[in-house]
């Protein structure tokens, strides 16, 4: 019996780690191109312009695949279902590396944004079916603090491998990691099947205990919280550079080491929160103070003239706005029934695609100059206070919402 336990732990702790090093590969490989782009175009013969439509090509792509593919709720048709969307970017991501056409290389990458992002929602979907209900949440959140820990060392460490080569090398070695991932999800299936698992007992009627159904209203709320969490960060986190660089005149090496040190702090600060039993009460207060922490660092980073300082607000601007995202979609997903969890996953997996380009546009839109032709970020300041406080209000509406259903379901009963 203790033999037999111990190649279960094994077993759960290779899946989790195939699964993580997927989804970071999946972050990382979306991350990669807005440095690559530049390279791209001038390579293949563009104006540097068009640089942007790499990166909105894969965006667009995924997102929209996220709102068609559907998570099933059979553990092994998702495992199959990954190792032929894994075929799929991997495929597209060799193929870019020996492309010469830009337009080419944009279709590619539009296929890749179609692989990439029905992969993020199968995979977080695979793991949380295999998951038991008491590490759901924790194996939740430690996948999702892959994107952070790709931006920490994924991004740099690619961009210092390809520094004294070329962009196509970055393509490659992106393509040779999705191969490895397969074979070890192939070798992963291998050890679990020879496991023996014990059948699983009949479900009758009066066994069953029946899954409360999720209103409308609680599946649009919850999204709700989602777009106010991400698009509320994307108004400021893609100007915040920008003010460093114009503003500020911040070099580029001290910008990569903010991203650095920010995505190192989240995903620790994830790692914690993922090993911790918080109630749902600490959860708000949390929330709370998370985005105090986001509005403060922007009032005082915005309105310095010191570049250190400010770039020191930045990186807790991003530790805060990641942490306070990733928790709250852990706690909203990890919440809801099967039914209504394999909808959100797409349904937030797109949301987030969509939310980059409507935070950029949106902030864009409110910047104005001032007399000596700086960018004026005051709009934006106060657009993004609104939207921050805008979260924490939502998530109290509903846990208020929650606490009246579970309150209504035993008097239902009785």
């Amino acid at each position: 019996m203790k033999i037999q336990l111990n190649q279960l732990k094994v077993s759960d702790i290779s899946l989790i780690l195939c699964c993580f090093s997927l989804h970071f590969l999946i972050a990382l490989d979306m991350l990669i191109i807005v440095p690559f782009s530049a390279s791209i175009a001038l390579d293949t013969g563009v104006t540097g312009a068009q640089a942007g439509y790499l990166t909105a090509a894969y965006a667009l792509s995924a997102a929209v695949i996220c709102l068609v593919i559907k998570g099933s709720k059979n553990a092994n048709h998702e495992r199959k279902r990954i190792l032929l969307l894994l075929t799929g970017v991997t495929v597209t991501t060799l193929l870019a590396s020996v492309l010469n056409d830009f337009y080419l290389i944009l279709f590619t990458r539009l296929l890749t944004g179609i692989f990439g992002g029905a992969l993020a929602v199968v995979n977080l979907n695979y793991l949380l079916l295999v998951s038991s209900d008491n590490n759901r949440k924790k194996n939740m959140a430690i996948l999702l603090s892959a994107f952070p820990l790709a931006l920490a060392l994924g991004v740099p460490l690619l961009l210092f491998s390809t520094s004294a080569t070329q962009w196509q090398l970055g393509f490659q070695l992106l393509g040779s990691g999705f191969i490895c991932i397969s074979i070890l999800f192939m070798l992963s299936k291998h050890c679990q099947g020879s496991t023996v698992t014990p059948p699983t007992p009949p479900i009758t009627p009066e066994s069953t205990t029946p899954e409360p159904p999720a209103t409308n209203r609680v599946l649009q709320l919850a999204l709700l919280i989602i777009t106010s969490a991400v698009v509320s960060t994307f108004v400021i986190s893609t100007q915040y550079p920008v003010m460093l660089i114009t503003t500020l005149d911040i070099p580029s090496s001290q910008l990569s080491l903010c991203y650095t040190i920010s995505g190192l702090g989240s995903f620790l600060a994830v790692q914690t929160y993922a090993r911790m039993s918080v109630k749902s009460g600490s959860i708000s207060r949390l929330i709370a103070l998370l985005s105090i922490a986001m509005i403060v660092a922007i009032h005082l980073g915005f309105n310095t003239l010191d570049a250190m300082f400010a770039a020191i607000t930045f990186t807790i601007f991003v530790i805060a706005s990641s942490v306070r995202t990733l928790i709250i979609t852990t706690e909203l997903i990890s919440s809801l029934g099967a039914n209504t969890r394999t909808k959100i996953i797409s349904l937030q997996s797109a949301i987030q695609h969509f939310a980059v380009g409507l935070g950029s546009t949106i902030s864009s839109t409110l910047i104005t100059l001032r007399s000596d032709s700086a960018p004026d970020f005051t709009q934006v300041i106060t657009v993004a206070t609104v939207l921050i406080m805008l979260t924490p209000i939502l998530w109290w509406v509903n846990n208020g919402s929650n606490k009246r259903e579970y309150d209504k379901a035993p008097a239902a009963k009785s």
